[in-house]
C-alpha cells in the first residue's frame, strides 16, 4: 500500500521493484501541485536526483491516486534510462534545449509586472518568446541539432552562422535598402540567447561555465549605415512650419492630388496687395464634408486641439531632447521654475523633473529647456484642474493621448509638409507612410535632432548626455565626430594668453592636398 510521509513535502511514496528500494521510488511532490516524481540515487556518484514524470506529448499522470499505475510505468522507464546513462559513466542531470527555453520562459513571464521598473512589460515577454522561438527553429532547422539536444553537447561554435542563417530565412530588406534584420534586432536575440545558458543551464548546474557556447555579435556590412534618423536643418524648418501655419489650423496647403492650392491677394493691413501665405480653401477636417469648407463642429474642435497639443509635444521635445515616453507621462508637477536664472530668462527657460518611473533607465534626472511659452499655451488648452495631471490629456475623455493619436499625427504632419507620403496600402485603421528621403522618421527622431543639433552648436558632450538622461558613450557612437580642423576654438577656451606661433610653417603638410603616386 502506499505510504504517506510529511518529509520535504513527499506524498503518496511507492517504491520501484527493482531489487534495492532505495535506488529508486515515485512520490508526489506536495509543493508542485501533487505531480508525480521520480526520486534516483545514481550508485556510481551517490548523488541524489528526482525528475517530474510526463508522457513525450507532455501530458501528466492525474496528480492523485488514481494515477499511481500510469505514474509507476513511467518512473521504471526512466530509471531504466537514468541506470543505463550511470552504469556508461555518462552524466545523469540532464537538460535539454527545449527545456531549457521552456524553463526560462516560465522564469520570464513570472517577472511581468505593471509597477514601472519592478519587472518587465508584456510586450517584452512577447518578444523574448520570438526571440527564443527563432533559436528553436534555427536548432530545429534541416541538418541543426534538434531541439532535443542536452545543453552540455551543444557546440560551443554552433551560432556563428546564426545571423546568415536569419537572413536567408528572412531574405527582407527595408526602405533604405538594408538587410533584414538589422544587427540589433540580432543583437538583441544574442542578448537573450546569452541569458538563457547563463540562467538556466549554467545556474541550474546543467553545464560549467567551460561549456558555455560562444555568442557572436551581429555584424554590420560596410556600406550600411545604422545611425538613428534624425531631422535635417532644412527638414525641420519645412516640418515645423507647415505644422504651424496649416496643420493646426485644420487648414491645407495641398489638393487631394498632393498638387499646391492657389493663392489669393492680400486685401487689408500693410501686405496689402501681396500673395497670401494661407490657402483659399478652409477644410473641414472628417466627415462626409472632408476636404470642403465648413463651421466646425466640436468634434472637430477638439481634433484642432489635439492637433495643437501635439505640435506643442513635438516643439518642447525638439527644445529638451526628451523621450516620448517620458514627455507622454509628463505631469504639471514635474515642471518648477530655475530661480538661478534671471527673472527676464525664467520667461524662456524652466526645469523639468523626470521621475525614475517615467525613464528608460531607471534613474531620475532633471531638464533646463526653453519651453515655458509653450507650456503656457498648452495649458490655456487643457486647463488643468491640479498639478498631478497629465500634460498630454484627450479633451473629450480627459484619458491620456492614445498612441494612435501620437502616431497618426506625426504621420500627418510629415505628409502635409511634404515630407512624405501617404503609401499605398494606407488606411484609416493603420495609417501608412513613404518618407522621401528614406528615413525612419518618429517621435523619437525629434529627441536625436536636438542632439544632434545642441553638439553642432558646441554644447560640451557631457552637458548633452546629461540634460538628457544618456551615456557619453552611445553619443560617440550614433551622434558626435570629432573634427580635430574645427577644434582649435574649443581648445583654446580658458588660455589665459595666446600662444606664441613659429617662425615658418612651410615645412608642414597640407592635409588637403593628396600625395601623388
Amino acid at each position: 500500500m502506499p505510504t504517506t510521509t510529511t518529509r520535504t513535502k513527499i506524498l503518496d511514496r511507492v517504491d520501484l521493484p527493482i531489487g534495492n528500494s532505495n535506488n529508486a521510488y515515485v512520490f508526489r511532490n506536495g509543493q508542485r501541485g501533487g505531480k508525480w516524481w521520480l526520486h534516483f540515487n545514481n550508485p556510481e556518484t551517490k548523488q541524489r536526483h528526482r525528475f517530474v514524470l510526463k508522457h513525450p506529448n507532455g501530458r501528466y499522470p492525474l496528480p492523485n491516486l488514481d494515477g499511481l499505475e500510469e505514474a509507476k510505468e513511467l518512473g521504471l522507464i526512466r530509471f531504466i534510462d537514468l541506470k543505463t546513462r550511470a552504469d556508461r559513466g555518462e552524466a545523469v542531470n540532464v537538460l535539454t534545449i527545449g527545456e531549457m527555453v521552456d524553463r526560462f520562459l516560465e522564469r520570464e513571464k513570472r517577472r511581468i509586472s505593471r509597477t514601472p521598473h519592478e519587472g518587465i512589460t508584456d510586450g517584452r515577454f512577447r518578444l523574448i518568446r520570438n526571440q527564443t522561438k527563432h533559436f528553436l527553429n534555427f536548432c530545429t532547422r534541416k541538418g541543426g541539432c534538434g531541439s532535443a539536444k542536452q545543453v552540455h553537447l551543444f557546440r560551443r561554435t554552433y551560432l556563428d552562422t546564426y545571423q546568415q542563417w536569419r537572413q536567408e530565412t528572412t531574405n527582407a530588406v527595408d526602405k533604405a535598402g538594408r538587410v533584414l534584420p538589422r544587427p540589433t534586432t540580432l543583437n538583441g536575440e544574442f542578448s537573450t540567447i546569452r541569458r538563457m545558458f547563463r540562467e538556466v543551464a549554467l545556474a541550474q548546474g546543467f553545464i560549467t561555465r567551460d561549456q558555455l557556447p560562444e555568442i557572436p555579435t551581429a555584424k554590420v556590412p560596410k556600406d550600411q549605415s545604422f545611425r538613428r534618423s534624425a531631422f535635417s536643418g532644412e527638414e525641420w524648418i519645412q516640418l515645423e512650419k507647415t505644422a504651424r501655419l496649416y496643420w493646426t489650423e485644420g487648414l491645407t496647403r495641398l489638393s487631394k492630388e498632393g498638387k499646391p492650392l492657389g493663392f489669393h491677394k492680400i486685401t487689408k493691413g500693410p501686405n496689402k496687395g501681396k500673395d497670401s501665405n494661407r490657402p483659399v480653401t478652409r477644410n473641414s477636417l472628417f466627415g462626409v464634408n472632408k476636404g470642403k469648407g465648413t463651421r466646425q463642429s466640436d468634434r472637430a474642435k477638439q481634433q484642432q486641439d489635439h492637433r495643437l497639443m501635439l505640435y506643442l509635444a513635438m516643439r518642447i521635445s525638439m527644445e529638451s531632447g526628451i523621450r516620448i515616453g517620458s514627455l507622454r507621462k509628463m505631469r504639471w508637477s514635474h515642471i518648477s521654475a530655475n530661480k538661478t536664472l534671471s527673472a527676464e530668462d525664467q520667461k524662456v527657460w524652466c526645469l523639468i523633473e523626470v521621475p525614475p518611473e517615467n525613464t528608460k533607465t531607471g534613474r531620475w534626472y532633471e531638464v533646463s529647456a526653453p519651453v515655458v511659452r509653450h507650456l503656457e499655451r498648452l495649458r490655456r488648452i487643457t486647463r488643468p484642474q491640479k498639478e498631478s495631471d497629465l500634460l498630454f490629456t484627450n479633451q473629450k475623455t480627459e484619458a491620456p493621448l492614445s498612441a494612435r493619436i501620437w502616431g497618426d499625427g506625426l504621420k500627418e504632419m510629415l505628409v502635409e509638409s511634404g515630407l512624405a507620403t501617404w503609401s499605398d496600402d494606407d488606411s484609416n485603421n493603420c495609417r501608412k507612410i513613404d518618407v522621401k528621403s528614406g528615413k525612419t522618421l518618429t517621435w523619437y527622431s525629434f529627441r536625436h535632432t536636438w542632439i544632434t543639433f545642441a553638439l553642432e552648436r558646441g554644447v560640451p558632450i557631457a552637458t548633452v548626455c546629461n540634460n538628457c538622461d544618456t551615456s557619453i558613450q552611445y553619443v560617440q557612437e550614433h551622434y558626435f565626430h570629432y573634427d580635430a580642423k574645427r577644434a582649435t576654438d574649443a581648445l583654446s577656451t580658458g588660455r589665459k594668453r595666446a600662444l606664441k606661433g613659429g617662425l615658418s610653417t612651410d615645412w608642414m603638410k597640407d592635409p588637403y592636398v593628396k600625395d601623388e603616386a
